[in-house]
Order: structure tokens, then C-alpha cells, then sequence
């Protein structure tokens, strides 16, 4: 239990410092740049990421679940050759990326509108390399559970990425586009974080073997994961391309479209990603257990930590999705100086609750070897997803993402839950958990929604948004004691730590 809630505190307070900077960094972006280009940085990096998901997705977790397990058996061989093939297969592939799209750049053409993407884009191509080196390494970091290591490197890299996009922006801002410096920013931010990386790996004793015997199973493994995570990121670009020209289609200028998207992917889905940082953190820290609880056949371990993952995702989705119901045009007022994504933000609010589910519980799916499950799974979200955006933007707009968006991570999730369910032959639809959570959810938005109206007549926005926040959330927890849904049973992670819970309490009233 203190192993478990020590790991899941560092990997989240770097995470929220992380996310945190990251935020502000986009806050600052997109105010210095403005929405259209913002719109052109979003979708020349949303094409990077996908070349980017196919080096740094699912070799990372595979390297992890194979660490974890080698240390169960105690074989550092194994270990050490499954690093080792990961970053052949990881650099070899980003080699191949880079020279592909330098000898054909004259193809990007045909995917980009605006040549300054094609510019972004070549700019970006060389951290793929080092890309490949990171995450090879983190991945053994994070099967041998040494979270701090691997949360500071992230924290390091996003702190690098915003001082040089600050300093770049600042001095050379006369001679260049704002856009170029920002990517040349994250290139140096890879770099260096890809060093560090190194250097960490090899003060930890960590050494390379002959990964021969390791090509094949770890390729195996990994390309389910990552063609979701190619799905995912395909997506992106894809939906980048179809919204504008739909949007134009009703009457919107070019520039019109791509400050629309700009708003919608660069302001407003950051936000609605914030609790998946805590998510995220609780992902890390169950995959390698859950790994070795597979690996020892510990059902009763793996079912109990399944069960406190997805309720930790409701308990989490229902801090925040009221405060954005209630709160999201100030705070798209707040922190963009821009109404509208508050709007949006409070329109896409319930979509919190599908982000964090469909990511715990593909996280699950892999830590059972159910890959290829969770891709199918992935897959039939994104067919929802592009059907959305074709049929409905004629209705809703730019919030027909918003809808499809739902359709998607809503389907992968229930899929994912009813795969888990005839694995482990257990019942994870926890109905009654969710009913109470939307309940305890009520006070919040109604609190929030009264207290900044009257606040507003004679405070700040800042304070006004402070104070409300903290307000909703006290009256969310409060409710969720009423209710039975936040007490010592929340955080069992094991039969065994339950009844040392039962009988400390038990104790504790003979005394």
C-alpha cells in the first residue's frame, strides 16, 4: 500500500508540475502567436506525432512489462537485451522516417494547405531519432519502478522546451516566424532530455546484451499498442484537414476555420486533459505490477487493482467535469482571454469521464497481453469518430468533435470494460459508483455556478475562479463522504491490506 501511494504521489505531483508547465507554456503560445497560427502549429505537429507514435509507443510499454518481469525472475539478461532491441528497432525506424520525408518533402504538398507546415515539419523530423533513445530508456525506468527518475526527465524536458521558447521568441522573434521558433525549441528540448536520459540509465548500473533473441517477441507485442496509438494520432491530422474544409462548406473563411480549430484543439482540449494527468500517473504506476501480478497468476491481486483504477477515474472525472460545466466561460476568459473556448470547454466537459476510462482501461488490456483487443476496440471509437465529424459538422459546427470525440473514447471504454469483464470473469461496470459520483457531482456545479455569480459583482476573475473551484470541490468530496463513495475502502488495493484495515479499526473502538 505505502509503495503503491508513494509511486502513484511522485508520478503525480511531477505529472501536475509537468502538465502544469506545459499549460502555461500553450497559454503563452497561443496568445503570442494568436489562433491561426496557433491552427498551423497544431496541425503540422499533429502529423509529427503520428511519425512520432511510431518509435515511441508501444516499445516504451512493452520494455516496461519485460523489465518488470525480469525482475521478478531475476534475469538481468533479459532485461539488458530487451533495452538493447528496443532502441535498434526504435532508431532504425526513425532513420527511415527522416530519409523518406526529406527525399519526398515534394509529397507534403498534397496533405498541407499552408507551405509553413511543410517547414514545421522538417524542422521536427530529426528529434524522432533521439525520441527513439528516450523512450527505449524510460521504458526500463519505469519497469524497474523508478518513477521519480522517469517523471523528472519529463518535467526537465517540458522546463527546457519552455525557456527556449520563451528566449527564442524574445530575441530572434525580428528575423524569423514565431511558429519556426517554436519547433526548433522542442527539437532542442528532445535533445537534451534524450541525454539525460543516457546518462541516467548508465549511473543505474544498466547495461546492453545481445537482443537476437528479443526482435521478434518485442515487435510482436508492441505493434498492437502501437497501432492504436497510430490510429490515434492518424486521427488528429486527419480530423485537422476534414473540420476546415467542412467549415467552409457552410460559409467559413480558410482563416475563420483554422482559428476555430486553433480554439478547439490548442486552448479548449488541453484543458479537458488536465485530470488525465492523474490518470496517467495511476496507469504508470499499476502497468509493471499488474505485469508481474499476470506473470505470478495472482488473480485476486488483478482484480482488486482493476477495480480501484476505474473507480479512481470516476472519483477524479467528477472533481473536474462540474467546475467546468459551470466555470468554462471564465475560464476560457481567464486563461486565453477568449469566450469562446470557454465555451467550448463547458459543452465538452462530460468527455472527461471517456478520457480517463478508456486510458486506465487500456492500460489493463495491455498489462494482460489483450493488445490486439484494445486495438480493436480503439479502432471501432475512430470509425465513430470521423463519421461524426463528416455527418455532423454540417450541424453542430466545430463541436461536432465534441461528439465524435465522446462516440469514441465512450465505445473504446465500455469495449474495454466488457473485455475485461469475461477475462477475469468479473463484473467492473460499477453502476452504482458512477450513479453516486454524478449525484455527489450536483452540489459542485450548483455551489460554483451561485457562488461566481455573486463573487463577480465586487472580485476578480482570479480570486472568483480560486475561490470557486476550491468551494465545488469541498462540497464534491463532502458529498462523496455522504455517500459512501470516498473512505478507507476507496483506496484497497489487495485483500490483505483490507483486513489490516478491518482490524486496525477494530482496535481502534475497543480503545
Amino acid at each position: 500500500m505505502k509503495k503503491i501511494l508513494k509511486a502513484l504521489t511522485i508520478l503525480a505531483s511531477f505529472s501536475i508540475l509537468t502538465r502544469m508547465l506545459g499549460f502555461f507554456f500553450r497559454i503563452f503560445l497561443s496568445r503570442l502567436i494568436g489562433p491561426e497560427e496557433l491552427g498551423v502549429y497544431q496541425i503540422s505537429f499533429s502529423v509529427f506525432m503520428v511519425l512520432e507514435t511510431f518509435i515511441s509507443s508501444g516499445i516504451p510499454l512493452i520494455v516496461s512489462k519485460q523489465t518488470a518481469i525480469a525482475n521478478t525472475k531475476k534475469d538481468k539478461k533479459l532485461e539488458f537485451g530487451v533495452v538493447t532491441s528496443a532502441l535498434i528497432i526504435g532508431i532504425i525506424t526513425a532513420i527511415i522516417i527522416c530519409l523518406t520525408l526529406f527525399i519526398f518533402k515534394n509529397l507534403l504538398n498534397y496533405i498541407f494547405t499552408d507551405s509553413r507546415c511543410i517547414t514545421i515539419l522538417l524542422i521536427l523530423l530529426p528529434t524522432l531519432i533521439f525520441s527513439s533513445v528516450y523512450s527505449s530508456l524510460r521504458g526500463n525506468l519505469w519497469g524497474n519502478k523508478k518513477y521519480f527518475l522517469v517523471s523528472f526527465s519529463e518535467f526537465i524536458e517540458q522546463l527546457i522546451r519552455t525557456i527556449f521558447t520563451i528566449l527564442f521568441l524574445g530575441i530572434l522573434s525580428f528575423a524569423f516566424e514565431k511558429v519556426f521558433l517554436a519547433s526548433i525549441a522542442y527539437v532542442i528540448s528532445c535533445v537534451i532530455s534524450s541525454i539525460i536520459v543516457v546518462i541516467i540509465y548508465i549511473k543505474n548500473d544498466k547495461k546492453f546484451a545481445n537482443p537476437k533473441k528479443h526482435f521478434k517477441p518485442l515487435l510482436k507485442s508492441s505493434i498492437p499498442i502501437t497501432l492504436v496509438r497510430v490510429v490515434s494520432s492518424l486521427l488528429m491530422p486527419l480530423i485537422s484537414i476534414i473540420i476546415p474544409i467542412k467549415l467552409m462548406s457552410i460559409g467559413y473563411t480558410n482563416s475563420q476555420a483554422l482559428s476555430l480549430f486553433g480554439i478547439a484543439m490548442g486552448m479548449t482540449f488541453p484543458l479537458l486533459y488536465v485530470p488525465s494527468t492523474l490518470i496517467g500517473a495511476l496507469s504508470m504506476t499499476i502497468i509493471p505490477d499488474l505485469s508481474s501480478a499476470v506473470y505470478s497468476q495472482d488473480y485476486k491481486e488483478i482484480k482488486t487493482r482493476i477495480n480501484f483504477a476505474i473507480k479512481f477515474c470516476i472519483f477524479i472525472s467528477f472533481i473536474f467535469i462540474p467546475l467546468y460545466l459551470a466555470l468554462g466561460a471564465p475560464i476560457g476568459i481567464f486563461f486565453y482571454d477568449n469566450a469562446q473556448s470557454g465555451y467550448f470547454l463547458s459543452y465538452a466537459s462530460i468527455l472527461i469521464l471517456p478520457i480517463c476510462l478508456s486510458g486506465v482501461t487500456t492500460s489493463c488490456l495491455n498489462a494482460l497481453n489483450l493488445e490486439v483487443k484494445g486495438f480493436i476496440n480503439y479502432l471501432i471509437g475512430a470509425v465513430l469518430l470521423i463519421l461524426s465529424i463528416l455527418f455532423l459538422t454540417n450541424i453542430f459546427g466545430v463541436l461536432s468533435l465534441v461528439w465524435g470525440m465522446g462516440l469514441c473514447l465512450g465505445s473504446a471504454s465500455i469495449l474495454n470494460i466488457v473485455m475485461l469483464n469475461k477475462k477475469l470473469k468479473e463484473n467492473f461496470f460499477n453502476i452504482k459508483y458512477l450513479s453516486k459520483s454524478i449525484l455527489a457531482s450536483f452540489s459542485s456545479l450548483l455551489i460554483s455556478k451561485w457562488l461566481y455569480n455573486i463573487l463577480s459583482l465586487f472580485m476578480s476573475n482570479f480570486f472568483n475562479l480560486a475561490i470557486c473551484c476550491i468551494v465545488g470541490s469541498i462540497f464534491y468530496l463532502c458529498s462523496c463522504l455522504v455517500l459512501g463513495l470516498f473512505n478507507y475502502s476507496f483506496f484497497e488495493l489487495s485483500g490483505i491490506i483490507k483486513d489490516k484495515i478491518k482490524t486496525m479499526f477494530k482496535k481502534n473502538k475497543k480503545v
